[in-house]
């Protein structure tokens, strides 16, 4: 069985790999040929567990990355578009050119008796705005050609291992288009879940992200209240969880990336275009509460000089889309702070290069001696790096007083009685 992926992406690649595995011959099509050219030569764009030996064992046998529509694409039986939805800040809508233009060049290589599947996150009603335009040359769907929705939903650092055991959800406008979906994803596993329709699968991953970041959102804003109120929110959650089975509050800390960053903004669009009540949905102002303690933390500052540790969204995973660290850059740039960096994948792959605009402005400098630099030291990402700090050999190196902004706690217990700095940690009360 033959499958077409149409962008090699943070989905599209780890899906190739997950594909050949499992029998089929794959073909993976991206137009950035840096990036193809990197897989050609077994250079993985970003690390993701178990990906490289599926990489070593599949290339060029199982699976053939391109950046041009080769011959051997119009065999293919499935047709997965696994573009990434750029989008913004809300209100602003999500732009879906390049998918458009990814719908364009099927129409051309010909749609006829082709399963199409739509592997990203897009706007609820769009998967029906893509089947208008493929019937308009008289093609009927559920008849000449199939065309489903479902949603991605995989975490970062266990992409294979979920791709090949989590439930697929499939959004499909007739059972003919379901059952031909339905024998893909068996193939690939997880158990089948089916919706009414391609909206409902829409909506999904939206959900997921938006209920996820109201969770983290919650404790966030007890940690406020508690450093306002001169407690420890870490020992109020412990308490608060233990032996009651209720309770599953998690620990406070930035909440950001891709997904989370941007998917309760595109779920609201779907909400606030049809509700005239006056005010936004619950997950609209739990994101902003989130986005909000990136301003609350360069509140914080002291001195000119700052080192921001850590520039991931999350703690060991290569990837600084739509990062809280990077928004925090973004704020003490526009201050003018003088940005020090660090993190151990920094300039590693193309999903940890930092944006032009700051990449020109900030000093890139080891972790070592950036300390002895900087009045202010945010832990933003607690990378195992981190973790694993020589507390005694950093305290030589720190400057008289530093300020220590922990995000996540994790010196907790180990810098914050000792007298030559000045520790705070997310929710303990000592922020201002």
């Amino acid at each position: 069985m033959k499958v077409s992926v149409f962008a090699l992406g943070r989905t599209g690649l780890h899906l190739s790999l997950v594909c050949a595995d499992m029998g089929f011959d794959v073909i993976g099509i991206d137009i950035n040929k840096e990036l193809v050219q990197q897989i050609k030569n077994k250079k993985l764009p970003f690390y993701e567990p178990h990906m490289k030996e599926l990489l070593d064992k599949h290339l060029n046998k199982k699976f053939i990355p391109t950046d041009t529509i080769i011959k051997d694409v119009k065999d293919s039986e499935y047709y997965i578009l696994a573009i990434g939805t750029k989008f913004s800040k809300y209100p602003e809508k999500a732009s879906l050119t390049n998918l458009y233009k990814v719908i364009e060049k099927i129409q051309k290589i010909g749609i006829k008796n082709k399963t199409i599947i739509l592997r990203v996150t897009l706007p609820i009603g769009t998967t029906d705005k893509i089947k208008d335009i493929l019937e308009k040359d008289g093609l009927v769907e559920g008849k000449d050609f199939y065309l489903a929705f479902v949603p991605e939903r995989l975490m970062e650092g266990k992409a294979i291992h979920e791709e090949k055991t989590l439930p697929k959800v499939i959004g499909c406008y007739n059972d003919k288009s379901y059952e031909k979906v339905k024998k893909f994803f068996e193939k690939v596993g997880g158990e089948i879940v089916r919706v009414s329709n391609p909206r409902a699968a829409e909506s999904i991953k939206m959900i997921d992200n938006s209920w996820r970041n109201m969770r983290f959102a919650f404790s966030n804003e007890i940690a406020f209240m508690a450093d306002v109120n001169g407690l420890n929110i870490n020992e109020i959650i412990r308490a608060a969880n233990h032996g009651y089975e209720r309770n599953k509050i998690p620990n406070p800390g930035p909440v950001s990336g891709y997904c989370l960053g941007k998917d309760p903004y595109l779920l609201e669009k779907a909400f606030d275009e049809i509700v005239t009540r006056g005010f936004n949905s619950v997950w609209f102002y739990a994101r902003r509460a989130n986005d909000w303690l990136c301003q609350k933390i360069v509140s914080e500052i002291k001195g000119k000089n700052v080192l921001v540790a850590g520039l991931s969204f999350k703690q060991d995973i290569d990837d600084y889309r739509n990062s809280h660290s990077i928004e925090i850059i973004e704020l003490l740039l526009s201050e003018d702070f003088n940005v020090l960096v660090d993190d151990p994948y920094l300039d590693k792959t193309t999903y940890t290069r930092l944006p032009a605009h700051i990449d020109k402005v900030v000093k890139k400098i080891k972790f070592d001696k950036a300390v002895k630099q900087a009045d202010t030291i945010i832990f933003a990402t607690p990378h195992k790096e981190y973790k694993k700090l020589d507390i005694k050999k950093f305290l030589e190196n720190v400057k008289k007083d530093v300020k220590i902004l922990d995000l996540w706690n994790i010196y907790e217990g180990e810098l914050e009685h000792e007298k030559n700095i000045l520790y705070s940690g997310l929710g303990r009360g000592d922020l201002k």
